[in-house]
């Protein structure tokens, strides 16, 4: 897929699943046009490219692996969101490959994650969790962090401090995942 064609599939999808769910198969079916998409997501002139973040996020539910290869773009790129409809599949996608390399221990994802790639994760992670963003990038990153947070000791005692200062101004669901993550940090401490 060229950058024309994929600007077009961009611009012809809305918000409708099933527009989603065939922008997600395409790149599946062509996982070389991930680094040109994650330029389109990335580039916030690009008027188009938080669809790209909802496709993607799509697409790496069913192959999250497919983004592998590309670990050095997608995560040089998150720190540059600011379109809150592309941050949120971003976090989404931090959040599962956390889950892989951390609670499932996958080869793939430990040989690939590098630790640059953690720590810049992290970064944006807690930029996500304490800007001025919605519930559910929030969420997403506080889960992240919860999993980073195994291998980076700073990480728990700066994020339950943020929790706990943050949790009766959240919402119920900011409250939820803030008491599964706050529940995880303990049981990582036993």
């Amino acid at each position: 897929m060229d950058k024309a064609d994929l600007r077009e599939c961009l611009t012809l999808m809305n918000h409708m699943r099933e527009e989603r769910m065939q922008a997600a198969e395409m790149i599946r079916k062509d996982p070389e046009s991930i680094p040109l998409l994650l330029e389109f997501i990335f580039d916030e002139e690009e008027k188009y490219g938080f669809k790209g973040g909802w496709a993607l996020d799509l697409a790496l539910q069913e192959e999250l692996s497919l983004i592998l290869p590309h670990l050095d773009q997608f995560t040089a790129g998150l720190s540059y969101l600011t379109h809150e409809s592309a941050i949120r599949p971003m976090a989404k996608i931090c959040e599962a490959l956390c889950l892989k390399y951390y609670q499932q221990e996958e080869p793939s994802y430990r040989s690939n994650m590098s630790l640059s790639h953690r720590e810049q994760m992290a970064e944006v992670c807690f930029d996500w969790l304490i800007g001025d963003h919605k519930v559910a990038s929030k969420a997403y990153a506080m889960i992240a962090l919860c999993e980073l947070g195994k291998e980076f000791e700073w990480i728990h005692p700066e994020l339950e401090l943020v929790l706990r200062q943050n949790y009766n101004e959240g919402s119920a669901g900011y409250k939820a995942r803030a008491r599964r993550a706050l529940d995880a940090i303990k049981q990582a401490r036993s």
